[in-house]
């Protein structure tokens, strides 16, 4: 075959192609974020509206409730509806069709609500201002994107505590790649306080003024936003919306209560802007403390974001030392997730060490176990550029299809080692022995890789958004890692082996087993009796297969029974009993599908 006998006299060029792909990899590993569980938007979004007074559930579905559905209903590719009406709550799932964009649906529907709320405020009819209506679109990003809390503990204050913090320690943060926000809690915050006059209270009265809509005014002046227009970067589409922020006292005074006159808010109350009375007090060891939240960016390495953090707070409490102060991480999200993967990464190199043992046991040669083994780096560090290609990132759903890929990924280099092997004991030159090992059994590997690739191919026609996500992760990382070692059988092999065969008197020596051997009778026995039988071959080996099912279900069932009954066995002072004895009001509810 042509194409064997260019690979096997091209070694440099063969080698260097593998030697750049690893290289890549190695790269890509880099720019791959790492996250315990992936990344993902769930198709649907919530629209939740609440009250501050309980009201019949029925007022708050035709008032509310049915408003936002006739808004919502305008959107593209809505699939589905789903609203609950509560005494002081409502809240209404929208779940779209496959392949809608949800950030962008998420948009629109800001704008939606935006448009409805907002027209209350002019007319008065079409939604009560009683009413708050918030949007929330649920990721596994958004769940965990707090990745670490510290504590500033030190003494002379709170006040003093926050005052060294946007002095000294804020910034330093909020400077670090791949932060997204700071938020500090703890001591006297800035407030605003609105508080209505006596001598307003005619004008309150008579033009049906009350403390929620001027909440509502406030929060929808500084929530509006403006659609601005678009940005890109590489191949994505941005959407840019500009938002109002207060910036002065006044522009709070001037807003607009009602038009008729007009009426403005300072005309019937008096707004005040400072510290708030601090509500909690939080001390450690006798020294007051203030707690930081660090929130990251969504493509982030959090691992590595970890590590820099740190590090600028190791610095931060070398310098702030002299002034009592120091910080203390309290929760850092990084851990567990580093401990996670570090353990399936340890798992994945035991099983790779495992195989390669096995080969030693049978092969009994250095060369040859050495040979097969280098499929392993190959195939993992080439198939991380398929990683960043998809935009998969290191997580425990793709390190677990690793793992799972390494035991098959010395198969096909096995099977065309072997038949190498045996072409050059029927007294063959190691150029023909190479070729024509190869060219015999590469339409058998190709075959066998195919078929296993293809189960997971079903996954990516589901309509069942977990089994799809799990599929897309996995699937990735063992087709693109089996891919790489098919191409490393079928090209790397053939040339190593060429090349150990490079001097005439060069051979191959496998033990053989004997034929006097127990283990290898039974076997002759056993494969001699499934070719003279085939039909009870084949009917013995369903049965084992789904007597193995079945037998995997019964120990999972006998499992989660007995977690079930160790949970049910708690007792007193069990929670659950101390639940069981708080009273529970119950509101009545009225659903809509």
């Amino acid at each position: 075959m042509n194409i064997l006998r260019f690979i096997i006299t091209r070694k440099t060029l063969v080698s260097m192609v593998f030697i750049g792909l690893c290289m890549l990899g190695v790269i890509s590993y880099r720019q791959l974020p790492m996250e315990l569980i992936p990344d993902v938007e769930y198709p649907y979004l919530i629209v939740m509206v609440s009250g501050q007074r309980e009201v019949n559930p029925e007022y708050m579905e035709q008032q509310a409730i049915i408003p936002l559905e006739g808004v919502i209903a305008s959107l593209e590719g809505v699939s589905k509806l789903e609203s609950t009406a509560e005494s002081r709550r409502g809240t209404i799932y929208i779940y779209f069709n496959q392949g809608v964009n949800i950030k962008y649906a998420n948009l629109k529907l800001q704008e939606k609500v935006t448009e409805i709320t907002a027209s209350s405020g002019l007319t008065g009819k079409l939604f009560p201002e009683e009413f708050r209506v918030t949007v929330v679109k649920v990721d596994t990003q958004r769940l965990s994107n707090t990745f670490m809390q510290l504590q500033v503990r030190g003494s002379g204050g709170t006040e003093r505590l926050r005052a060294v913090i946007e002095k000294s320690i804020l910034e330093e943060l909020q400077t670090l790649d791949g932060i997204a926000n700071v938020e500090v809690t703890g001591g006297r915050v800035k407030s605003l306080e609105v508080l209505l006059n006596n001598d307003g209270g005619m004008r309150v009265q008579a033009y049906h003024i009350t403390p929620g809509r001027i909440q509502s005014l406030i929060a929808r002046n500084n929530s509006q936003k403006v659609f601005a227009g678009y940005a890109y970067e590489k191949d994505k589409q941005y959407f840019v919306n500009v938002a109002a922020d207060y910036t002065d006292i006044k522009n709070i005074e001037n807003i607009v209560v009602d038009t008729r006159g007009p009426v403005l808010l300072s005309d019937i109350a008096e707004v005040n802007f400072g510290l708030k009375e601090p509500d909690s007090i939080s001390r450690i060891n006798g020294k007051d403390t203030v707690t930081i939240q660090l929130v990251r960016d969504a493509n982030v390495n959090l691992i590595d974001l970890s590590h820099a953090t740190r590090k600028v707070i190791d610095r931060l409490n070398r310098e702030l030392a002299s002034q009592d102060i120091q910080i203390v991480i309290q929760n850092d999200s990084s851990e567990e997730m580093e401990s996670n993967i570090n353990l399936i990464i340890q798992l994945a190199i035991a099983g790779g060490v495992l195989a390669v043992a096995i080969l030693w046991f049978f092969m009994k040669n250095v060369r040859l176990v050495t040979t097969v083994t280098l499929a392993i780096p190959i195939s993992i560090l080439t198939a991380l550029n398929f990683f960043y290609l998809f935009g998969i990132t290191l997580n425990s759903l793709t390190l677990i299809g690793i793992a799972l890929a390494v035991g098959m990924l010395l198969d096909n280099s096995v099977v065309v080692l072997e038949n190498i092997y045996r072409h050059l004991a029927l007294h063959k030159d190691r150029t023909t022995a190479v070729i024509d090992g190869t060219k015999e059994v590469w339409r058998s590997i190709v075959a066998s890789t195919l078929t296993t690739i293809t189960v997971f191919v079903p996954f990516i026609f589901s309509t069942n958004f977990l089994v799809k996500t799990i599929g897309r992760h996995i699937g990735i990382s063992i087709i693109s890692t089996l891919l790489v070692s098919l191409l490393a059988a079928l090209t790397l092999i053939p040339m190593l082996a060429h090349w150990m065969l490079k001097s005439s008197d060069s051979t191959l020596s496998f033990n053989r087993v004997s034929q006097k051997n127990r283990l290898m009778q039974i076997y002759t026995l056993l494969l001699k009796s499934a070719m003279r039988y085939p039909a009870r071959t084949v009917f013995g080996a369903t049965v084992l297969f789904f007597a193995s099912i079945l037998i995997g279900v019964g120990l999972n069932l006998l499992s989660h029974r007995r977690s079930s009954s160790a949970s049910s066995a708690c007792m007193s002072p069990c929670p659950a009993d101390r639940l069981s004895s708080t009273p529970i009001r119950w509101f009545p509810t009225s659903k809509r599908n």
